[in-house]
């Protein structure tokens, strides 16, 4: 399995994945949604969007890690009128 997102109810997974260092951060966006791209904490190089992999999603549910990084961005819903 191989993809960018992993759609989990109202959210997808994106996961970021630093060039120099290969730190991980893992976005928690609305479906459909953009990461908010960032620099790595770690060693300061850029980041990129990267595949998701069997492994990547077995490390962010279950594994530890000082290099995991995990965001959640809130979904915005419309309130009926």
């Amino acid at each position: 399995m191989s993809c960018t997102r992993l759609s989990l109810f109202h959210y997808d997974v994106v996961r970021e994945l630093c060039a120099s260092c290969g730190g991980e951060k893992f976005h928690f966006v609305p479906i459909g949604g953009a990461p908010d791209t960032s620099e790595c904490s770690d060693c300061g190089g850029a980041r990129a969007v990267a595949d998701l992999s069997d492994t990547s999603i077995g490390r962010l549910v279950g594994g530890s890690s000082s290099k995991r990084e995990i965001r959640v961005v809130p979904a915005l819903q419309s309130l009926p009128n």
